[in-house]
């Protein structure tokens, strides 16, 4: 009897020990989803929202024109454009042989379906055609942009300004931390150190940054930079980015970190 009592005890003890740990991972579980759904997937600038993967074609635009060392007013142009035109977004279709964020057609003469679909070369032809444009730099957005898109109503592309204008601003470092991140570390992808140092020696004019482990430093960089790597955060698995006494992550944006030094960013990619 003393032996079936003990088995029965060590049984009921074993079923008590599995149920809470059942709980405590459901406990878990639960947290985790909760804390995933509180942390809202958008980017802001100013007045203004976009997703984070509208930030990121953004992002990549405006490189193009750090890159060739036009004025912030190509920026402008360029992202209103492609609002107009595709939300932002790389579609691969559109009105007859339209492609890409700016929908640009290939029997037009704008290249390739497959050098179209480049978000950077749609905008480096986006701004071998606009810089043509007499006064470009000065006349009004959508009479600038009608006179390469040549759209069936140019008078469309004014609604983006405001937008367009607060993304420049925030891209090129006209304002600091401009662009703000947010999403769950859920719905990010994961890239290595060396691929997202890749990316960004593709799309930004920097100095080649230096790998350790995890962590990613590019010397004399500065805002663009720290920026072109929060916007596309949640696409390359990039953890945390520091620079000028701010320091960003996915959760919190953001935030002031006074160890965060001026003369190089500093960035991390998530394990």
């Amino acid at each position: 009897m003393t032996g079936r009592r003990g088995r029965g005890a060590l049984i009921g003890l074993v079923v008590a020990l599995a149920l809470l740990i059942g709980v405590g991972l459901g406990v878990r579980a639960l947290y985790r989803a909760v804390t995933a759904k509180s942390i809202v997937s958008q980017c802001v600038t100013g007045n203004f929202s976009v997703e984070n993967d509208q930030a990121s074609v953004a992002s990549r635009m405006v490189a193009v024109v750090l890159k060739r060392g036009l004025p912030e007013r190509a920026a402008v142009l360029a992202i209103a454009a492609a609002l107009q035109e595709s939300k932002l977004r790389n579609l691969s279709g559109g009105d007859r042989d339209s492609v890409g964020i700016l929908q640009q057609r290939p029997s037009q003469g704008w290249g390739t379906v497959e050098q179209i679909m480049d978000i950077s070369y749609a905008t480096g032809k986006f701004l071998d055609r606009v810089v043509k444009v007499p006064n470009w730099q000065n006349s009004d957005l959508a009479d600038t942009i009608q006179a390469v898109q040549i759209s069936a109503d140019g008078s469309e592309y004014a609604k983006h300004e405001p937008l367009a204008q607060a993304l420049a601003d925030a891209l090129t470092g006209v304002t600091p931390a401009g662009l703000n991140c947010t999403f769950s570390s859920e719905s990010q992808e994961k890239s290595s150190a060396a691929e997202v140092v890749a990316q960004l020696t593709a799309d930004l004019p920097v100095t080649a940054p230096q790998i350790n482990g995890q962590t990613l430093t590019v010397p004399g960089a500065s805002w663009p930079t720290a920026e072109w790597l929060v916007g596309n955060a949640q696409r390359l698995g990039i953890a945390t980015v520091s620079y000028a006494g701010k320091k960003w992550n996915p959760k919190d944006g953001w935030r002031t970190d006074t160890s965060a030094p001026s003369t190089q960013v500093t960035a991390t990619v998530a394990i």
